[in-house]
Parts: structure tokens; sequence; C-alpha cells
């Protein structure tokens, strides 16, 4: 029987129906967005080790091109909603702009890559107009230092801060270094608890995110409409088909 819970992001990271839709290695093709503006985004398809490549060639030079580095991020994060990108790439549009968003830019990763998850969100946290926790988390998440044991930097977005609501109560939204830090901190908890990677389990989230809208009342719905079809017992993988029809996943 599901209940919210710290135990529900084991029943997540368990589900047969999540499991079913996407993989966290999965690529993502590049808009035409970009080129209609004259970025140059390489290869055309992004994954999660392309990106952490791409990070880990700039961590070697003393000069990276931490602005190109954001743009590749964006090109595979963006969901197909530009509103806030224009803005964003606007930041950098003259050599003396581009200077300053790069020393931002520099500042929180090596922040990211020393395991300072507070002082990485404070270091960019504010200084890039349009330039959100649900954007720079993912640049935060690619620079970190993947062989180390410790928290480390994590996305954090809508999809992800709902699942994680709706899931276990606990509320993450406040956009705030603190409660990214406490985030971050959690995420590292369960990785131990469930022998999960932190990423995997952010992959699920916000997978989780997706299927019940980022609102946590799609997903009591369900449960509540198992309940009144004379359901007795009702677990997770139950909740989550019916979601999945009732979204039209199925």
């Amino acid at each position: 029987m599901w209940q919210e819970s710290d135990s529900a992001v084991g029943d997540l990271l368990k589900s047969r129906v999540l499991g079913g839709f996407g993989r966290i290695e999965d690529p993502v093709r590049v808009s035409s967005w970009w080129a209609d503006r004259g970025i140059r985004i390489e290869p055309a398809e992004l994954n999660r080790d392309a990106l952490f490549a791409l990070a880990g060639q700039r961590q070697e030079s003393a000069d990276a091109d931490w602005v190109s580095f954001l743009w590749h991020v964006l090109a595979w994060g963006v969901m197909g909603d530009y509103r806030n990108t224009p803005t964003i790439v606007a930041s950098a549009s003259g050599d003396e702009q581009r200077a300053r968003l790069n020393d931002i830019l520099r500042a929180a990763a090596e922040a990211s890559f020393r395991g300072e998850i507070r002082s990485a969100y404070a270091a960019i946290r504010g200084k890039v107009p349009r330039l959100g926790p649900a954007f720079f988390s993912k640049f935060l998440y690619f620079t970190v230092d993947r062989e180390s044991s410790g928290p480390r930097s994590v996305i954090l977005d809508s999809r992800v801060s709902a699942a994680i609501f709706t899931l276990t109560g606990h509320d993450y939204s406040e956009e705030r270094a603190a409660t990214y830090e406490r985030f971050c901190n959690e995420m590292h908890r369960w990785s131990q608890q469930f022998e999960t990677p932190t990423d995997v389990i952010e992959f699920r989230m916000y997978q989780f995110g997706q299927l019940i809208d980022s609102c946590r009342w799609k997903w009591l719905h369900a449960e509540a409409s198992l309940y009144r079809e004379g359901r007795k017992q009702v677990g997770f993988d139950d909740i989550a088909e019916r979601r999945a029809h009732l979204a039209g996943w199925k």
C-alpha cells in the first residue's frame, strides 16, 4: 500500500510503469533555434555523458569558455519553451558582457566541482537575467567532481520539486542556497539508502513530475479514483498506471 514517505522514493525507483518510459542516457536533438541565432552547438544530439565530457575539457583549461558550455546545457535542457533563452543569450551579447558572464560561470563551476554546493548556488543565483534554478542547477550538475563520494549539485526544476513534494511531503521550492544545499544532501542520503546514483533518482523524479504534470492533486486524484472503484489495497504502480492512462501515456 502506497503512502507519502521517504519510502515512496524507493517505490518510484522500482516502478515498472515509470521504467518503461525513457532512459537517462537518451539523447536530445539540438533545436534549430541555436543555429538560427548563429550559435554553434555540437554534436547535433546531446546526452548527459557528452555534457560531462565537455565540462571536463573546460575544467582542464585555464581560459575555458564556460559561456559556450552554458549554451550546450540549455540546448540539452530547454524542452520547447524558449521564452527565457533570448534574454539569457543576450547577457553575453558583447565582449565585456560575455567576459563578465564567463567569470560568473567559472566561479560557480569551480565551487560545484569542489562540492561547495551552497557557494556554487550563490555564485550564480540572480547574476544573469532569466537564468533561474531550473536552468542553472543543470549547469552546476554537469560541473561536479564525479569521483567525489560526498553530496554534489543535482538538477532541481519544477518537475523534480513537485515529485519530491508529492512523494515525501518535503518542500524544496524556495529558491535559496540553503534550501538547494538541503535538497542535494537529501538526494545524497537517498542515493546511499537505495544504492542508486543521485542523477538516476533525479531522472526518475523528473519523469514522475511529468506524469503528474507537476501537480500533486493529479496523483491524489488518480489514487482516490481507484479506491472509489472498490479497491482495498492500492500500491504505487497501481496509481502510476492509472495516472499514465489519464495522462494519455498508455
